[in-house]
């Protein structure tokens, strides 16, 4: 093998009986032309030991060849200490190649290891640093292992890396000041590991920079001010889940390449710059689950490419653009819950053809829901709780076929619900409580929406009886019916409902018996009765539900005994029977039921304890 050796400040060309391949200590690049010919014919004349072929003057760097890639790879094998699969220990032997080595991809010219590809692998241990002498190395990815300790420094001597992917480990420390000199690095994973103190700035200097994420760490301070001064080719950021402070730096407008960028659940304050609205090429911004302050800049939503925004769990204030989606006609999410916005539901929201899911929950939001929402044929999914809406729901909201969530509760709507204007098959869940509402629900409910899983009527004016038919909803979660003025039995072949977990009836005026088929419900965990006109006896078949943890069945007429088989049961948390007319005696299995934490039998007629 040829090697380079220094004497002084010349280099000469040396041969040791090697394989007679040429290895520089510099690029070619840097010694003259005459030189590299030199170079070239010496290796060609195989000449003996330590015969000197040519001088020249260029600058001498370290000597590293292949033996100094087996070096590292080995000494990254020596700090695992698990290898479940026993691939190191088995593949990765001294004196084999170590281009043939599992997870290893060697240049054809230099035969040095370009990758380095050990994800998923079930690996334990510590990074050894002799890894940053793999200079020729251009990707490192061991993500998804168990790495534990700091990220050595030494990785930054990787000049040539363009893509280190180390996400979901266990390392711990700060990321190394060091990176700052990966030059030509394109994409950087530490995602969901341990990482802590500030984010190096060195990094945000290197102009290759294409992804960046640091997502699901503990990374603190704040992002520089000038934050894409030096970052033109960036396309993805994400920061998520850390705990970054300050301001979001207005020089994210520079970054004009960018299309993803994520902030979101970190303790950034201010307001949101409105220069964001430069960034022509965004399609996903991601703000939520900070205290992000001041109005919504109305110049985001000029950003044509813009397909998702979430900004929930904020305090932003103003109200929505009155052309919200005449530029941003892709916007497919729109999530703003949980704020502080106020005006009205503009009814140039129509424009948004492409929405799917709408989210303005938990606002202060005023005025009536527009009839133009109807032409927002793409819609999925409709958030609208907890605001200040008035008026009624628009029949033209049946216009949108493809709906599945709609959620209305908790505002002061008013008027007969009229359920035959919902014409979407699609429909999952419907919520409608803590309003104003009138009207009856119709006996042919779950053949005009077959996939129903979610039903809250809560606390409203509805009334009239609740058809047998309800029973054909066999895909239903949670039916909750209670606070209004229903009557009649709703309990009639309830047990056929096998999917339901939540039976929420009380304060009605329902009667009738609980049927024993009621056991056949094995998904269910809530049965609310409580303050209605129920009687007979309690069913023992209660006893056998193995996931039942709450029966209120309180303030009613059942009468008879308590069924000592409730005992059975290891699942019940909280027990309500009073005001009742309940007799005999308290059997004791009832106390034998290891979750109870909740009680409640007086206004009934029993006596003592039955002991037997």
């Amino acid at each position: 093998m040829v090697r380079w050796d220094v004497v002084g400040v010349a280099i000469a060309v040396v041969t040791d009986g090697g394989n007679g391949g040429v290895m520089l200590s510099k690029k070619e690049s840097n010694c003259s032309a005459r030189e590299r010919e030199c170079v070239k014919k010496g290796s060609k004349a195989g000449a003996d030991d330590k015969q000197v072929y040519c001088l020249g003057a260029c600058a001498a760097i370290p000597i590293i060849s292949s033996s100094t890639d087996e070096s590292a790879l080995l000494a990254f094998k020596a700090k695992i200490t698990r290898d479940p699969y026993n691939i190191l220990q088995k593949n990765w032997t001294a004196g084999t190649p170590f281009c043939n080595w599992i997870g290893i991809i060697c240049s054809h010219r230099h035969q040095r290891v370009m990758a380095l590809n050990l994800s998923s692998k079930g690996f334990k241990g510590t990074i050894a640093k002799e890894v940053g002498n793999l200079s020729f190395l251009i990707s490192l990815d061991i993500s998804n292992n168990n790495f534990q300790g700091h990220i050595p420094d030494e990785l930054g001597n990787l000049h040539r890396l363009r893509g280190l992917y180390m996400q979901l480990n266990e390392f711990s420390g700060q990321i190394p000041e060091s990176f700052g000199f990966l030059n030509r690095i394109q994409e950087l994973f530490l995602y969901n590991n341990s990482l802590t103190g500030p984010i190096a700035p060195a990094i945000f200097n290197i102009s290759s920079f294409q992804v960046i994420d640091l997502t699901y760490n503990s990374l603190g301070g704040s992002l520089p001010m000038d934050i894409c001064n030096n970052l033109p080719n960036l396309e993805s950021f994400n920061v998520s889940y850390n705990q970054q402070r300050g301001q979001i730096p207005e020089s994210f407008s520079r970054c004009s390449e960018i299309k993803f960028l994520d902030l979101s659940c970190n303790e950034f304050t201010g307001s949101i710059p409105g220069k964001l609205g430069n960034l022509s090429k965004l399609e996903q911004l991601y703000l939520e689950n900070n205290t992000l302050t001041g109005e919504l800049p109305s110049t985001i939503f000029n950003i044509s490419s813009l397909t998702l925004l979430t900004a929930e769990f904020n305090m932003i204030s103003g109200s929505l653009p009155h052309d919200i989606c005449k530029k941003t006609t892709r916007l497919a999410l729109l999530y703003l819950f949980e704020n502080q916005l106020g005006g009205q539901i503009p009814s140039s929201i129509s424009g948004c053809q492409s929405l799917k899911h709408l989210s303005l929950a938990d606002n202060n939001i005023s005025g009536v829901i527009p009839a133009e929402i109807g032409n927002m044929s793409a819609l999925q999914s409709l958030y609208l709780i907890s605001n200040k809406l008035t008026g009624g729901i628009p029949p033209q909201i049946g216009n949108i076929t493809g709906l599945q969530d709609l959620y209305l509760g908790d505002n002061n709507l008013t008027g007969e619900v009229r359920f035959r204007y919902f014409n979407f098959s699609s429909l999952m869940e419907l919520e409608i409580a803590v309003n104003g509402f009138s009207g009856s629900v119709p006996h042919d409910l779950c053949f005009r929406h077959p996939k129903l899983k979610y039903l809250n009527l809560e606390n409203n004016q509805f009334h009239g009886q609740i058809s047998s038919r309800i029973s054909h909803c066999s895909v239903m979660d949670t039916l909750d019916l209670s606070a209004n003025k229903f009557t009649g039995n709703v309990l009639d072949n309830i047990g056929n409902m096998s999917m339901l977990r939540n039976l929420v009836v009380g304060r009605n005026n329902f009667t009738g018996i609980i049927p024993p088929t009621i056991g056949n419900m094995s998904r269910l965990l809530i049965l609310q009765l409580g303050r209605n006109n129920f009687y007979g006896k309690i069913p023992p078949e209660l006893g056998k539900l193995p996931i039942l943890e709450g029966v209120f069945l309180q303030a009613n007429q059942f009468t008879g005994e308590i069924p000592p088989e409730l005992g059975q049961s290891s699942s019940i948390r909280r027990l309500y029977m009073q005001s009742n007319k309940i007799s005999g005696e308290i059997p004791l299995s009832i106390f034998n039921i290891s979750m109870l934490r909740e009680l409640d039998l007086s206004g009934n007629q029993l006596s003592s304890f039955n002991v037997s």
